[in-house]
């Protein structure tokens, strides 16, 4: 499936980001995910002053991933290196192992860079712990142990561009 294109996220996408959202989150946090992504469409204030940026991948006119970055939020500066962080802030794809998911990491690892930011740091969730060895492998660096506001716990990754 190497033949997918990456784009930045349009209006008429939306139904089938929040089916792809629904295949990795579930309760507030994937409640959370579909006001944000509205807020993003909508240009909102809050959505325009956290910086959002929202890529989807496409394939013969499928969505078949979606990857979003913003300014780093307040709680997770404690691990910074630089003075313009980014968080990326969620990526899943509709079919794992084909490449769709690094081709959005590169994506936004570019995009960020353009915009000035610095480094780029996540986190992931235990829920999603089968993900971590290519968290691992995907140049970024595991730096330590985080618990989400919702109270999962997880760990935290970073890349200083």
């Amino acid at each position: 499936m190497s033949n997918f294109k990456i784009r930045e996220l349009k209006k008429e996408d939306a139904g089938d980001v929040e089916k792809i959202y629904d295949l990795y989150w579930s309760g507030e946090f994937r409640k959370h995910l579909s006001e944000r992504l509205k807020d993003f469409l909508n240009h909102s204030d809050d959505s325009i002053e956290q910086g959002f940026n929202y890529f989807i991948a496409e394939k013969d006119k499928e969505i078949v991933g979606i990857a979003a970055f913003r300014k780093l939020p307040e709680r997770m500066k404690k691990y910074v290196k630089t003075d313009k962080p980014a968080e990326f802030y969620v990526l899943a794809v509709k079919y794992k192992n084909q490449g769709i998911g690094k081709a959005l990491r590169a994506e936004r690892i570019e995009k960020a860079k353009k915009l000035g930011f610095t480094e780029a740091i996540f986190f992931s969730g235990e829920k999603h712990k089968d993900a971590w060895i290519s968290h691992d492998k995907s140049g970024f660096k595991r730096i330590g142990a985080e618990v989400a506001p919702d109270g999962e716990a997880g760990q935290i990754w970073q890349m200083i561009f």
